[in-house]
């Protein structure tokens, strides 16, 4: 029999991927591995955690952190900030260019033959994927208050992964698969012709579990442009959200559809909210 596995976040974590494969049993040429996205940034081993996916031909989703780090490298050098410059002084800009180029092809989801797949989720009140913000696809937890997931219908169970501290999300239509690993706790997979969830614990805490949307170097955003000095701009997405209703921050982009975002979720506002 053929089977599948849908993969969650991995996070550089590449042990713990290796390791959920291999428990799995894949066979090459066989079975079909997918993943959630969101390879990069906070764990130890990003680029063995590449190699692998591609070696293996796992098909994965981008995720926000590649979706950052796309749009960080194509400003120039002097438009990073410090945490930026950080980050980038990991690697050679060789490889971080290769990241780039592999992770430019990913897609934002993937209509595979038992599930949708897609990083975070999808975008309340619309019928179809490309209607749907992006960002929203790329970055969704909350929708006007409530998990997205109790106010969407699909015709087809939805794989998503982005919410670590959701945590394992299973129920009827929604498999969620964010169980961090990163964070020190485990690797989590779900085969749907085994009707069998398989999971990895970490071997360690990697990253800590603390808000880490703008203090980190392996945050995902840039600091919006509010103009301030790095060192006054904000450092949470809390911030973030009270300075955009203050006035203070004026979003990159101030369309209609965007102001209903900001409404009805204003953590995705204020994740992109540097961006044009």
């Amino acid at each position: 029999m053929n089977r599948t596995l849908y993969i969650g976040d991995v996070h550089g974590c590449a042990d713990e991927l290796e390791r959920i494969v291999d428990a799995f049993g894949f066979v090459r040429g066989k079975d079909t591995l997918y993943q959630t996205g969101d390879i990069i940034n906070k764990g130890p081993d990003m680029m063995r955690a590449l190699r692998f996916i591609k070696d293996n031909g796992i098909l994965t989703v981008r995720g926000n952190h590649e979706e950052h780090l796309i749009r960080a490298m194509e400003l120039p050098e002097s438009g990073w900030t410090e945490k930026q410059r950080a980050r980038f002084a990991k690697l050679s800009m060789e490889e971080w260019k290769s990241i780039v180029d592999e992770v430019r092809t990913w897609p934002l989801w993937r209509d595979t033959p038992h599930a949708l797949l897609v990083h975070a989720g999808l975008e309340p009140g619309k019928a179809r994927l490309e209607d749907m913000d992006p960002e929203v696809i790329l970055s969704i937890r909350y929708w006007n208050d409530k998990p997205w997931f109790e106010q969407v219908s699909w015709p087809k169970t939805v794989v998503f992964g982005h919410w670590a501290k959701m945590g394992f999300v299973n129920r009827p239509g929604f498999i969620g698969l964010d169980a961090g690993c990163v964070y020190g706790k485990k690797l989590m997979a779900w085969c749907p012709e085994e009707d069998k969830f398989y999971e990895i614990p970490a071997a360690r805490e990697y990253s800590p579990v603390k808000d880490k949307a703008k203090t980190a170097i392996d945050a995902p955003c840039l600091v919006p442009g509010d103009k301030l000095p790095e060192s006054k701009q904000p450092k949470t997405f809390e911030e973030i959200k009270a300075k955009i209703a203050s006035g203070d921050i004026e979003p990159a982009d101030n369309s209609e559809q965007a102001q209903k975002l900001r409404k009805a979720s204003p953590s995705i506002a204020a994740e992109w909210a540097g961006y044009p």
